[in-house]
């Protein structure tokens, strides 16, 4: 049912009838006044002239957000005390509107999205990461033939935005479908596809967004979509979606070892590792090989972990993982104990496809009472594994690798070499420039034919190239690199002017080789086709292998 919403209102003008009427023998009938005219229509929707308020139906056309639709005003939300609200939201503090939509003028009138109006969405600080919205529809969506799938345009301020997009029935919340896509572009309007069936016809009759649902907001955050819409599918690539090999096999000793899952030691009994706490993940216990299991969240937005009883790890100095991804762009790893107290370590997912090794040290889960940890807890995206979670003790620290760095599987053909056994090399580079450094740099020999770069003492350290590198059509650079007691790491690009720019290390994981592949791009400002130098800050003694560009 349409009906179109203003603030018009009849004015009554009052006249001082005494000053128009006289005595009159004759009866003549005085004329009648003729009415004011009512004043135009005057919107209740802020940033709309007029609105036709209505539940949209997708079965008939895009959901755009041109001043029609859903008015998404407070007393038409959904509550306890208005059980026949349309629209609604969730994730913030009762008896707050902590998230408001408006209709607004396109803030980005450009690329794919020329529209008028679009729809923000804005979030105070602090509200949860999964809080959203929802609105009805006037009738259980259809899918045409071909297009099993919904388009939304979403203004992308930064690569990286994961948007929940979901259905569900409007009676029965338990039958729903949902999915994420995380935005590429940067400061520009960008479609958005989520795939469904022909068999998701005539189930769902709302509509459910979570505009970001990895990011807790520090300051208030504005949003900004339009042009809901079927589209044809868009075809899902499984690359690389699991490992094809195990995580390196733990050496600690078991007598230093709480293991909570690794099939090298015993775990503790009557761990529950997918809880029912409300989360999309779908977590499994999967074989990659004979006799070794890994746990496998798929489509993560948040994962816990339960134990059987509290666990006492006041006397363990660190937490082992072993994770491995192919898409994900996000991931945090908590630690919880009663009341809940619980504190993050984010963890670092720029290699992907590869296995990778952290020990976290217990003392970064400040607030966490470590003689009574009750659960454990992941948030993110994409899909992970995970084996070898333990907590242990180190024994006395090796202060130097004893076996090389993994070896590079990425073809020669596509690789510019600066220091590798595996590659050949650019000629003429000078590893150990006279920059004023207290560094010791050496090349050391850590296997048989096989060299690493040592800094020891490292305040910072320089490398200088005979010739300026040409490197804009690589898209990573990679590097390995080991440490026992290095707190700080930084690694530069640099061009000429100087310009550089810096990407932190992550040093958490003592005693292994780490291996890393840095996108190209978080080196802004350097200007790719004409890097110089590379520059290595930080602290304490780190070997170094594998210094390669590649796509």
């Amino acid at each position: 049912m349409k009906a179109t919403i203003s603030n018009s209102s009849k004015i009554l003008t009052m006249m001082a009838l005494s000053s128009l009427l006289f005595i009159n023998c004759t009866k003549e009938t005085q004329p009648e006044p003729e009415p004011e005219p009512d004043p135009d229509p005057v919107s209740v929707v802020e940033g709309c002239d007029t609105f036709t308020e209505q539940d949209p139906s997708l079965n008939t056309a895009a959901i755009d957000f041109e001043c029609t639709g859903n008015a998404f005003l407070e007393e038409d939300a959904l509550s306890a005390d208005n059980l026949d609200g349309n629209w609604g939201r969730f994730g913030g503090p009762d008896g707050q509107a902590y998230l408001k939509l408006n209709y607004i003028d396109n803030p980005n009138a450009s690329g794919i999205n020329t529209s008028t109006k679009v729809l923000s969405i804005t979030e105070n600080a602090g509200i949860e990461p999964w809080a959203g919205f929802f609105f009805n529809l006037n009738e259980k969506v259809n899918f045409p033939s071909g297009q099993e799938a919904i388009a939304i345009d979403v203004h992308s301020a930064a690569p990286g935005q994961d948007v929940l997009f979901k259905m569900e029935d409007s009676t029965n919340s338990d039958v729903f479908k949902e999915s994420r896509v995380v935005t590429t572009a940067e400061g520009a309007w960008e479609t958005l596809t989520y795939n469904f069936t022909a068999e998701d016809s005539g189930k769902y009759d709302r509509i459910v967004i979570i505009a970001n649902i990895v990011k807790t907001n520090d300051a208030e955050a504005v949003y900004y979509m339009d042009n809901i819409r079927f589209t044809t599918p868009e075809e899902v690539t499984e690359n690389g979606s699991a490992p094809t090999a195990e995580a390196a096999a733990p050496t600690k000793d078991a007598s230093e070892v709480m293991s909570i899952f690794s099939d090298a030691y015993t775990d503790v009994e009557g761990t529950n590792f997918n809880p029912n706490w409300g989360q999309a993940t779908v977590a499994t216990i999967e074989e990659i090989a004979t006799d070794k299991n890994v746990l496998k969240y798929e489509g993560i937005n948040y994962q816990g972990t339960e134990f059987a009883s509290a666990l006492d790890a006041s006397a363990y100095q660190f937490i082992h993982l072993d994770y491995w991804t192919a898409d994900s762009t996000a991931l945090n790893f908590f630690l919880i104990s009663t009341g809940p107290a619980e504190t993050a370590k984010a963890l670092d997912v720029t290699t992907k496809e590869q296995w990778i090794s952290v020990d976290i040290p217990l003392s970064d889960f400040s607030g966490v009472d470590l003689a009574d940890i009750i659960q454990f807890k992941v948030d993110g995206n994409g899909t992970v594994f995970f084996d070898n979670i333990y907590f242990h003790t180190p024994a006395d620290a090796a202060t130097e690798p004893t076996s090389a760095a993994p070896a590079p599987t990425a073809a020669a053909e596509g690789v510019m070499s600066i220091f590798s056994d595996s590659y050949t090399d650019v000629e003429g580079t000078n590893f150990n420039p006279d920059w004023g450094q207290a560094t010791a740099s050496t090349i050391v020999e850590i296997a048989t034919d096989n060299s690493a770069i040592k800094y020891q003492g490292l305040n910072y350290q320089g490398t200088q190239f005979a010739s300026a590198l040409n490197v804009s059509a690589y898209q990573y650079i990679h590097i390995d690199y080991w440490t026992a007691d290095s707190t700080a790491l930084n690694f530069f690009l640099i061009s000429t002017g100087p310009q550089e720019t810096a990407k932190a290390l992550d040093v958490s994981t003592k005693g292994e080789w780490v291996s890393v592949d840095i996108p190209l791009s978080d080196f802004t400002g350097v200007d790719l086709a004409d890097v110089i130098q590379f520059k290595v800050d930080g602290n304490g003694t780190v070997f170094f292998d594998n210094i390669y560009f590649h796509n």
